[in-house]
């Protein structure tokens, strides 16, 4: 190799080892930043001045947040629950429980549609009685049987039930789930309200659920359960009321309950400017049918006359009570004298056509009544003044023979149930 040329070689040899010496640290160091920004971009600055990884962060966060939500569920529940358990020892009517219960599971899951159904026992149905987020133009009525559906089948099972149960039990058990009253209702979730003896009382159901809190199937039941307390309280109160207020013969309402009804229709009547009439009749000689026939039955034609009182009187608006021995009172709020007269008269035809029987089953003879009809306000403006004018009536009809209703004569105003206004059917206007 010529000299010149060797020369040359050598000095284009170091510089390439030095250019790639550089170009090698240069790489490091764009490396080993780029990781450092990778790894910056990976982590996050705690408070502390620490750092964490961002998807160990993020993960974090996220069961905070659940944490968080969860608690304020909880939170909600609890907060409602004594005022909740407040009604249920009160007087919270029967139709009010599943609005209520629709507020606690509206709080819980804020579900897009929920419903309560109550159970009828005559039928085994569920009747729709509160909801949420259902179709416009659904039907205002609608029946479920035991079985049917989702829901019939939460009934008839009594467990509590979400979409995976519902598929599990059509994939082992081969059970159809579907039924055409369904098709609007979204039943994500849904429990039974279990009520005396293991009786379904009715069912909760919620569909499109935006909470999804831990134990949300227990958690639903838990709220029927309050459901079926708040139910069977309210039916075991009605009944104690009832016995309360009914005479124990004839199960008519009792003079006490009567007395106090009668004067807040008084009072209503009153203020709103409409009539309210009263009938009160006793039976004729029933002294003479008790010392002929005994005292069962005499009592089996008080019993008799209770009947026939439930059947001819209506039973929407006009009450009748047993006011004392032999003698009875109907009430018709918003009935003027003559249509009062009209509907006593046909009590006392109805009596008078009954076949009154002793214990050996054999006729006893008609029984008849004797009866005074008085309006307010012009026979009395308070109780004992109307009360004391139908049984003037009364006497009159008992000294005229027997056997007849008697109109009292007005005391106070001349016509004033003609300027009282009526609807049609002679009901407050």
């Amino acid at each position: 190799m010529p000299a010149d040329l060797h020369i040359f070689a050598g000095a284009s040899f170091w510089p390439a080892v030095i250019i790639g010496l550089v170009a090698l640290a240069l790489g490091l160091f764009l490396g080993r930043a780029s990781r450092r920004t990778e790894a910056s971009r990976r982590s996050i600055t705690t408070d502390s001045g620490t750092y964490v990884d961002l998807e160990v962060y993020r993960d974090s966060q996220k069961v905070k947040a659940r944490l968080e939500q969860e608690n304020h569920v909880f939170t909600e529940f609890f907060l409602m629950l004594p005022d909740f358990i407040k009604e249920m020892g009160g007087h919270i009517e029967r139709e009010d429980i599943p609005r209520r219960l629709l507020e606690l599971v509206e709080k819980i899951f804020l579900p897009s549609q929920a419903l309560v159904f109550l159970a009828d026992k005559n039928t085994d149905s569920l009747f729709l009685s509160a909801s949420k987020g259902l179709p416009p133009n659904s039907p205002t009525r609608t029946e479920i049987r035991f079985g049917e559906g989702k829901l019939g089948w939460v009934a008839q099972a009594q467990t509590a039930m979400d979409q995976e149960d519902f598929v599990r039990e059509m994939r082992s058990g081969g059970t159809s789930l579907d039924a055409p009253a369904e098709f609007r209702f979204k039943v994500d979730l849904c429990a039974p309200m279990l009520g005396n003896r293991s009786r379904t009382e009715g069912i909760i159901s919620v569909g499109g659920l935006t909470r999804h809190p831990k134990y949300e199937k227990r958690l639903l039941t838990m709220i029927a359960d309050l459901g079926a307390i708040a139910l069977l309280n309210r039916r075991l109160m009605s009944e104690a009321e009832y016995r309360a207020n009914s005479d124990g013969l004839t199960e008519l309402f009792n003079k006490r309950y009567l007395k106090t009804w009668l004067g807040e229709q008084i009072h209503k009547a009153e203020v709103d400017r409409y009539p309210v009439s009263i009938f009160v009749f006793d039976l004729d000689h029933f002294k003479r049918c008790n010392d002929t026939h005994g005292h069962l039955t005499g009592d089996r034609v008080l019993k008799e006359t209770a009947k026939v009182l439930r059947k001819t009187v209506h039973k929407n608006t006009d009450v009748a009570a047993r006011w004392g021995g032999e003698e009875f009172m109907v009430v018709f709020p918003g009935e003027p004298k003559e249509k009062a007269f009209r509907a006593a008269e046909r009590i006392r035809l109805a009596l008078a056509a009954h076949v009154f029987e002793d214990e050996d089953g054999q006729s006893i003879g008609p029984i008849t009544l004797s009866g005074g009809v008085a309006t307010f306000p012009e026979d009395g403006r308070h109780q004992p003044q109307l009360i004391g004018a139908a049984d003037a009536a009364l006497y009159q009809a008992k000294q005229a023979g027997r056997n007849r209703i008697i109109k009292a004569e007005p005391k106070f105003l001349s016509n004033a149930s003609e300027d009282l206004p009526v609807a049609e059917g002679g009901r407050p206007a």
